[in-house]
């Protein structure tokens, strides 16, 4: 999806209205969008209660109808509007006025429209534990630094974060949409923003990610355009739920663990057993029907206490075996598996090597190499054509794309997207550049950037779930791009979900492989 100019989305939304699409029909749909999300958000902090702080304009109509359905839903609502009803218009008015007829017996709703009164409260007393607050006061048009009773308001939003999720309508309060910059200094920091239609352009810089949290994009059904040119976006294109949902397929009730791909893991090493044990453990929580492991026996115990459901091939210890023989699969060949994943915790000695030679030479329909795996290749200049189209998947972060290219961590981060396009262009492999706004290119491609996740992620054996997540969703029969796309998503929001439960610095990578059920099924229709 592309990232769009403020002006871009006005443009869509005018058109869409004057060809008779209601304005109160649009934000009835970002009302529901955005109800969904806060419910899934207090679902997994395990809370009860919303406090909306809204203001005069869309943004407070689009919180409006999310507090009526919150309400239906048995979710304990409180509205602090920061202006009167009467000063409301159009379908703002009415999704108040719906609101109002329908309101539950334990709603709340407040006037609190002088700055004071926000000063005066207190975020602690106001807002319980696992509640989540509601950034409803600015929308895209704002202009100028806020200040006044808005400021107050903001300020006040800041102070609940020990206490309470903040969720972004739109934008945060405050945010440029088309920069991603704060409007004097002034913005919202949430912890999930649910944007309306399309990303806004300034949410690909990276001035704007602290303050995003978790994007989510709601459909609200605008005609599709085409798109605005590419030179308007910079980049990249959008990594969004809306294009990801019809990769997710339901099984065939007469399906059997064959159908869905066997997929090899090779890695491990001394000191380095749970790394393919973890590979192994995201791809089967993403699916896989079946899922081997070739290990050095130094890590066959912990793959097998770890992972039961996997099965194991040993390999020789260090210095029994040469290079052409590194790949003792016993009756099986290479070519019995749909996908390989190689590189966790493999190390990237003269066994390493080998093994890597092997697999490269084999040409396997599937290849995915990460971690030591794309450490050897480093040592390989210079780079290479890795496959034939859609046959190699790569996975590294910004210090491994930095070997692979000859340049230094510092460059890649500067222009990650010239980064992973030139990596893509220079290898024939769909490359996925972890890191914040992870990003999957395709060669001769436009990055996708992933706007979910958390710096959770940043803790040892997440990037080895993922490859396995991908691996697996490569194996079930989607493309090298919609597996590196799919799979990048589904773990990002299963860290989300993880971090909203526990907490992002308890975050671990098993935490992550746990929540994948739940993250795929956030990508199904339905209520919430």
């Amino acid at each position: 999806m592309r990232f769009r100019s403020v002006a871009a989305i006005r443009q869509r939304e005018a058109v869409a209205i004057g060809q008779g699409l209601p304005a109160a029909v649009l934000m009835e749909r970002a009302g529901t969008g955005l109800a969904r999300a806060i419910y899934r958000l207090l679902r997994a902090r395990g809370g009860s209660m919303c406090l909306f702080a809204t203001g005069h304009g869309n943004n407070g109509g689009d919180a409006f109808v999310a507090a009526r359905l919150l309400e239906q839903w048995g979710v304990r609502c409180e509205l602090r509007l920061t202006a009167a009803p009467a000063a409301l218009k159009g379908a703002a008015r009415q999704a108040w006025e719906l609101h109002e007829a329908a309101a539950a017996p334990h709603a709340v709703v407040d006037m609190v429209d002088r700055d004071v009164l926000w000063r005066e409260s207190d975020p602690a007393a106001a807002v319980p534990p696992d509640a989540v607050v509601v950034d409803a006061l600015l929308g895209t048009g704002a202009r100028g630094a806020p200040d006044g009773t808005i400021r107050a308001a903001i300020d006040w939003i800041h102070c609940c974060a020990p206490h309470a999720a903040i969720v972004a309508v739109d934008l945060p309060s405050g945010m440029d949409g088309d920069t991603g910059a704060p409007l004097g200094g002034a913005s919202v920091r949430a912890d999930l923003t649910v944007t309306f239609d399309a990303p806004k352009r300034g949410f690909q810089f990276p001035c704007a990610w602290p303050a995003l949290g978790r994007v989510e994009t709601v459909d609200i059904g605008l005609p599709d355009d085409g798109g605005e040119p590419n030179d308007e976006h910079g980049a990249c294109d959008a990594l969004t739920a809306t294009d990801l949902a019809p990769l997710i397929r339901r099984r065939r009730r007469d399906s059997h663990k064959g159908d869905y791909g066997h997929l090899l893991v090779v890695g491990g090493s001394a000191g380095m057993a749970g790394a393919p044990a973890l590979a192994a453990l995201g791809a089967l929580r993403a699916g896989a029907g079946l899922v081997s492991a070739l290990v050095p026996a130094c890590a066959a115990a912990t793959l097998a206490t770890c992972v039961p459901e996997a099965m194991t091939f040993t390999l020789p210890e260090r210095g029994e075996a040469a290079a052409g023989t590194a790949l003792p699969l016993g009756r099986r060949t290479l070519t019995d598996f749909d996908t390989l994943v190689a590189g966790p915790g493999l190390g990237t000695d003269d066994g390493a090597r080998g093994r890597i030679a092997a697999l490269l030479a084999a040409a396997p329909p599937r290849l995915l190499l990460d971690a030591d795996a794309l450490n050897v290749l480093a040592l390989d200049r210079p780079l290479r054509t890795l496959g034939g189209p859609g046959r190699v998947i790569l996975t590294p972060h910004p210090g491994e794309a930095a070997r692979l290219l000859g340049t230094t961590t510092a460059a890649v981060q500067g222009d990650r997207a010239a980064a992973v396009r030139r990596l893509a262009d220079a290898t024939g492999a769909v490359v996925v550049l972890k890191g914040c706004a992870t990003l999957v290119c395709a060669p001769g491609g436009r990055p996708l950037m992933n706007l979910t996740g958390n710096p959770g992620l940043a803790s040892g054996g997440s990037g080895d779930v993922l490859s396995g997540v991908i691996g697996a969703l490569w194996g079930q029969g989607l493309s090298a791009p919609e597996a590196a796309a799919l799979g990048v998503y589904l773990h990002a929001t299963a860290a989300d979900l993880a971090a909203w439960r526990g907490g992002e610095a308890a975050l671990i990578a098993r935490d992550v492989a746990a929540h994948l059920g739940e993250a795929a099924a956030t990508l199904g229709a339905g209520h919430p």
